[in-house]
């Protein structure tokens, strides 16, 4: 949107060209355009729109990019008597915030159901003026529908679940769905006759009955499809509904509905089978999409689990029935029983007995009905027998136990008793039912048994002490259980830590290049004017082209920063001692620090190299020291160490791996810190300074300097004594490390005139960097692309030097140079790039590069060293060595 914005014709706009925009407007678009949550602002007495990439989806395919510069009126007729009213209320000074409002969208060809959370405030001049509004606006559609939608579902599975026939599930599904609800506009049910092969109507909603049939039969071409999608199983879509039945309009809208979805009702319970089907009508201002089928498809899943439920319902009273009916039968049956059977009445007064039973007592029925059939138990049992059946019938509970009976021929057998309640078809309590065997015999085996039981107890008795050792096994096992959850708490607590720098990192990464380029133009602008105007009578106008230029540089700053805890940057490490750096330091730790505090420092005797970037280690020395000095507050002693140390396994996120390091440790006297604020202490921009003191980078920008370089940062603080932070640089492999990663020589001398090709597809960028070499006494030729380049290299023989943005459209920086060096092999080139990822860059040798944003002195020093370098020839040369 940055790009359309800037190739749009804003003079024949309201708003003018875009230099005359008032500064509250640039500073509101500059936070629309930045921003990656849907932004729109509207300006003016006429609301013109402005509006970044992220808002484009609000605008369909309608409305983008027509808006752009145009009045709201305009652009959204279907919905300004809503909107108007609350932005003329914010250009009267008063903001708004809206949840989940309906809005008629007309932006993709059709008026469409939109819901939308949004905030109106008002654009101030600096003179308090209201100039415009500022929205910002979530688009929630998708949640308020599906709301909605299972509100739907839940209602049909509620007011579906206690019918108790088919017909009546029917009824409460129909009266559910034909409840207004906009995304059931209409229905039409159809059920399988089974015996007539034939699918009948059961209902329907807003489908008046003249425009379907009664019955359908399972070949005819009946215009809902209805047949077609029984007989396939497979759902139909229907369009152009009012062509083939005119006008059918639901409760929601005035606009007819277009199309319907005929989806088969499957029968549960058996594989593919299709108990009928139903016609859905589908919402006139929504898109069918996925989620919108998925819901219909809940839908027809409810309704056949109603169905199924009702066809149980129906199938469980054709069973109470029969069931009535077997029981007729089931004396008859039990006469024919091997075992005793008995039937109690809810009091526990025996009502029959079967003629097994009667024949094992030698008793006559009516003799046996009431307690007479206690009479056959034995005295020594009876109390018991009483007891359990009574407790039994008074909890209705089955039950079993023996007791001794006496058979016909006065001998005494034992019986196993089983009782279980007996229920009626509406759930009344009939009874108990029982049956007796004689277990007579079994219990004789069972004494024979008996000792080889004792046996087996005595084998059992040593089972306490390995069930003692078993669950001694169980807690070791679980106490390392615990161990693991432990360690892989730790594990989740360091990949959340890195899942949170990584996403900043790479917010910041896609945003230098942009920001980059801003700050390259702005920074060379104000520096041509201070140096245009430096002879100039008007003070304060120089103070402002200054701040100007000091804010420029200050965002870079940042940048950088940002960069670094991100580890983005482009390191060249090499192999440093770090006492020489500490050593050399003193001074500026001195100048830094102000004479209320004391500074020492504690070198390693005999250290070991550090593989480290120099003048990163100084900006991390230097960055410790600051946050030192302002933790002392009022005097204190600032500590600086150097050390060889060996580090096992981290426990910690910022702590480095395993392995051989050389630490620098700079410790304060000052307040120290509390476990809440440690727990934060490297998290960006996280400060417990005042406004204006800090960015919260610091310590996050030496976290990730130490680890893009291979180390790690330790902690070490309590309240009240103090602070020490650690940094741990990995130990240089071997002395020639130092040569490899040795810097470029400097150029001496001054540059004479000579011939710049200046290419870059940025018009700003180029065009002040072209002033700037030509203010340093050069000739310049400029392309905006690499194409144009190549052909300016073809007319033009006295090209000394090409000047080229890394990242390019179409042709890249890299690919342009290989195509330059092919044409002319000694042709000297550097690049300029805004990139802040280094893998981008990775490879080209440092002496090649000139970072955005850069000054006049900064590029007259890469252009002499880059016309001295006597390493020109091939594509080779522009290359880092591989190691």
């Amino acid at each position: 949107m940055g790009a359309l914005m800037r190739a749009h014709d804003w003079t024949r706009s309201p708003l003018g060209p875009p230099e005359q925009w008032p500064d509250a407007l640039k500073m509101a678009v500059s936070i629309c355009l930045a921003s990656r949550f849907p932004m729109v602002i509207w300006w003016g007495p006429e609301l013109v729109m402005l509006y970044n990439d992220a808002y484009r989806p609000i605008l369909g395919l309608t409305k983008h990019p027509a808006s752009l510069g145009r009045s709201g009126r305009g652009i959204w007729p279907e919905t300004w008597s809503i909107i108007g009213p609350q932005l003329e209320s914010v250009l009267a000074g008063e903001a708004t915030w809206s949840q989940d409002v309906f809005l008629p969208l007309d932006r993709n060809n059709y008026l469409e159901e939109a819901y939308f959370t949004y905030s109106y405030s008002p654009i101030k001049h600096a003179d308090g003026r209201i100039g415009g509004v500022f929205t910002a606006v979530t688009e929630t559609t998708e949640r308020v529908l599906s709301e909605r939608r299972l509100k739907i579902l839940r209602e049909l599975a509620a007011q579906t679940a206690e019918a108790r026939t088919v017909e009546h599930a029917c009824k409460c599904a129909l009266a559910v769905l034909g409840a207004d609800n906009p995304d059931v506009p209409l229905v039409l049910l159809y059920l399988q006759d089974e015996d007539r092969g034939v699918a009948c109507a059961v209902g329907a909603t807003r489908v008046p009955a003249d425009r379907f049939a009664a019955e359908i039969g399972p070949e005819d071409d009946d215009p809902w499809s209805v047949a077609r999608v029984i007989r396939t199983g497979e759902p139909a879509l229907l369009d152009y509904l009012p062509f083939r039945f005119g006008s059918l309009v639901g409760a929601a809208w005035p606009e007819p509905v277009k199309r319907a979805l005929v989806l088969p009702v499957p029968r549960l319970g058996a594989a593919g089978a299709v108990c009928g089907a139903v016609v859905i009508g589908i919402n006139p201002r929504r898109a069918f999409d996925d989620d919108y089928r998925g819901f219909l498809d809940l839908v027809v899943g409810h309704l056949a689990s109603a169905l199924s439920n009702a066809r149980a319902s129906e199938e469980e009273r054709r069973r109470t029935d029969e069931f009535a009916r077997l029981e007729a039968r089931f004396r008859d049956l039990a006469d024919s029983a091997p075992v005793m059977i008995w039937l109690c009445e809810p009091s526990g007064r025996a009502t029959w007995f079967n003629r097994p039973w009667l024949a094992f007592t030698g008793r006559s029925l009516d003799a046996s009905l009431g307690d007479g059939w206690l009479a056959d138990v034995h005295p020594d049992d009876r109390a018991r027998c009483e007891s359990v059946y009574g407790a039994g019938f008074a909890r209705r509970e089955p039950f079993r136990f023996e007791f001794r009976l006496r058979r016909h021929d006065g001998e005494w057998c034992q019986v196993d008793d089983t009782g279980v309640p007996h229920y009626a078809a509406d759930g009344s309590f009939l009874g108990f039912i029982g049956s007796c065997v004689d277990v007579s015999a079994a219990r004789r085996f069972e004494a024979a048994l008996r000792k080889s039981r004792e046996e087996l107890l005595r084998l059992n008795e040593t089972l306490e002490t390995r069930v003692a050792e078993r669950t001694e096994d169980l807690a070791a096992a679980n106490r390392q259980l615990l161990a693991q959850i432990e360690e892989r708490e730790q594990v989740e607590a360091t990949l959340r830590q890195m899942q949170r720098l990584d996403a900043v990192g790479q917010l910041t990464s896609g945003v230098a290049h942009d920001f980059n380029n801003l700050l390259t133009v702005i920074l060379g602008n104000a520096s041509y004017l201070e140096r245009l105007w430096a002879e100039a009578d008007d003070p304060k106008l120089m103070r402002r082209v200054t701040h100007i230029r000091i804010a420029a540089e200050r965002g870079a700053k940042l940048i950088a920063q940002l960069l670094a805890f991100s580890r983005r940057q482009r390191l060249e490490p090499r192999a440093l001692d770090l006492n020489d750096t500490v050593t050399r330091m003193r001074e500026l730790l001195g100048t830094t620090m102000g004479g209320g505090i004391e500074i020492e420092t504690v070198l390693e005797r005999e250290p070991w190299s550090a593989l480290v970037d120099p003048t990163q280690l100084e900006l991390v020395i230097l960055n410790l020291a600051i946050n030192a000095r302002d933790a002392m507050q009022v005097g204190g002693r600032l500590t600086v160490r150097t050390a060889n140390v060996t580090r096992d396994d981290p426990t910690r996120p910022e702590h480095p791996g395993p392995g051989d390091y050389v630490e620098v440790a700079v410790s304060d006297t000052g307040t120290g810190m509390s476990e809440e604020v440690q727990a934060k202490a490297f998290e960006p921009f996280f400060t417990t300074k005042t406004v204006g003191k800090g960015s919260g980078l610091g310590l996050s920008q030496v976290l990730g300097f130490a680890k893009q370089s291979g180390g790690g940062v330790a902690l070490e603080t309590e309240p009240g004594h103090g602070t020490t932070v650690r940094v741990f640089f990995p130990r240089a492999r071997s002395a020639e490390e130092a040569e490899s990663n040795g810097a470029p020589e400097k150029p001496t001398g001054k540059s004479a005139s000579a011939c710049v090709l200046v290419v870059d597809d940025d018009d700003d960028v180029r065009h002040i960097t072209a002033t700037m070499l030509e203010t340093l006494g050069h000739r310049v030729i400029e392309a905006g692309s690499g194409g144009a380049a190549l052909e300016r290299l073809a007319s033009r023989d006295d090209i000394e030097l090409a000047l080229i943005d890394f990242a390019m459209p179409g042709m890249s920086g890299l690919d342009l140079a290989r195509e330059a060096r092919l044409r002319r092999p000694a042709l000297p080139i550097l690049f300029i790039t805004g990139y802040a990822d280094s893998t981008v860059l990775a490879g080209v040798r440092h002496e090649h590069i000139l970072r955005k944003p850069f000054l006049e002195p900064e590029l007259d020093r890469r252009i002499r060293a880059a016309l001295a370098n006597a390493r020109a020839g091939t594509v080779d040369a522009l290359m880092s060595p591989k190691r």
